[in-house]
């Protein structure tokens, strides 16, 4: 993408069973950003495809509940294939402001970032929220200087701009729940993350995917795939690394 050019941008709002915040969340989003809007309904059994339709958007609808992670690669691949030079990935559930999206996006716009956060507490504001969501947010904040040589507070932001690279590194790998994993691999496969200070509210409706067992699923799920994300990059690196001395090799053959 052309530094400093505004490209194709497109709004992508996963959704399962959030018929009853969608809604307004698309009339936010229709009256705050120009941007084009895809819904991936992830197999809701609520009429959430319905209200997206209703509201004059595009809704592409899986065939069963793939979770966030394979909603979210869903809306990345329909948007890679469409040529679509940044992706928003924005929350169904009305938690993320429609009027920090044009924010969000400038770093990467700008050409200064390859993935921009939307974080809650980049600028030192304590996190209020449920103590299991709160406890992984500090463990994983923790571990990503360890990981990664820097510090990412806000790991778990489903609010990002992605450019296309980005996105392709992101849908090359089927494992990413995309959170901290996510973040580990592309800071360690040499993309630019930044993050943007954002004002979040409580979800409108519905129930959080992040229940009472999630206090210990979620995070035990989350170190797991980071280690394998770890690990993922480096032998990309390495690879890498093997390609270019063949091929320097190679070259200075005679």
């Amino acid at each position: 993408m052309t530094i400093g050019r505004p490209g194709r941008v497109r709004i992508v709002v996963p959704a399962y069973d959030e018929a009853a915040s969608l809604g307004a969340v698309l009339r936010e989003l229709g009256r705050s950003v120009p941007h084009e809007v895809l819904v991936v309904d992830d197999g809701s059994t609520d009429g959430t495809a319905a209200v997206a339709r209703a509201a004059g958007v595009r809704c592409l609808s899986l065939p069963c509940n793939l979770g966030y992670g394979g909603a979210v690669q869903a809306g990345l691949e329909t948007a890679l294939a469409d040529g679509c030079d940044v992706v928003v990935l924005f929350d169904a559930d009305g938690q993320h402001p429609a009027d920090a999206v044009e924010r969000v996006l400038a770093p990467v716009l700008a050409g200064a970032a390859d993935v921009a956060i939307g974080s809650r507490y980049s600028d030192g504001r304590p996190y209020v929220g449920p103590l299991g969501r709160r406890l992984g947010q500090r463990l994983f904040s923790g571990l990503t200087p360890l990981l990664t040589g820097r510090r990412i507070y806000d790991t778990t932001s489903g609010f990002k701009a992605i450019n296309a690279a980005a996105c392709r590194a992101i849908v090359e790998t089927m494992f990413l729940d995309l959170h901290m994993e996510t973040i580990v691999r592309l800071n360690l496969l040499g993309f630019r993350i930044a993050e943007v200070p954002v004002t979040m509210s409580e979800r409108h409706a519905g129930v959080s995917m992040h229940g009472l067992s999630s206090a210990w699923k979620y995070p035990t799920k989350t170190l797991l795939l980071s280690v394998v994300a770890l690990f993922d990059a480096f032998l990309i690196r390495s690879r890498t690394r093997r390609g270019r001395t063949n091929r320097s090799e190679g070259g200075s053959g005679t």
